[in-house]
């Protein structure tokens, strides 16, 4: 597998392992900062309380970009390994859904220590695993490289790696512009 292409799979595994992890616990992250606003704007609040409400945001959001990162390196390195065997979409849909339902505890995980187990907001979240190994399955053959059905996982401009042609100056001389 060629190096640039290497790169373009983890780079589109890890924006859908991001994807994966964000989407449902940085709503929590936003919660307990929000909440650790109002604790130390109104009157007579709870500074401990806020500071501690501040730390929960911190572990939420900070926990669920490591998880998502750790979650797209897995079904990347995932993907690549079974894409040199696996050739059909179908079958490369088959393993992200597997890999993505196996690797989304990762984000139940952050939920957990974030909230000090609280079991709505880890509740709530258990329930986004089988939207999110969708999402996975949903997303597999373009991190493959297989298909190119989500733009968002694809760079625009030139390809990633490749550096433009060098230019050669023609050899013809340029012709003087007629005057209107």
């Amino acid at each position: 597998m060629e190096r640039a292409d290497r790169r373009g799979i983890v780079g589109r595994g890890v924006r859908v392992g991001l994807l994966m992890a964000c989407a449902p616990v940085l709503p929590w992250a936003a919660l307990a900062l929000g909440v650790a606003l109002v604790e130390v704007l109104r009157p007579g609040g709870d500074t401990p309380l806020a500071a501690r409400d501040l730390r929960y945001g911190g572990l939420l959001t900070g926990g669920s970009l490591l998880a998502g990162v750790l979650m797209g390196l897995v079904l990347a390195g995932g993907l690549a390994l079974v894409s040199r065997v696996v050739t059909r979409p179908g079958g490369l849909t088959l393993v992200a859904a597997l890999l993505g339902a196996l690797v989304f505890p990762a984000a139940l995980v952050v939920v957990a220590i974030g909230t000090d187990g609280a079991v709505a907001q880890i509740g709530t979240t258990f329930l986004a695993w089988p939207v999110m190994t969708t999402v996975a399955a949903a997303h597999g053959s373009d991190i493959a490289g297989r298909t190119r059905r989500r733009p968002w996982l694809w760079p625009s401009g030139p390809a990633q790696g490749r550096t433009p042609a060098p230019r050669m100056a023609d050899a013809a001389p340029e012709r003087p512009h007629r005057a209107s």
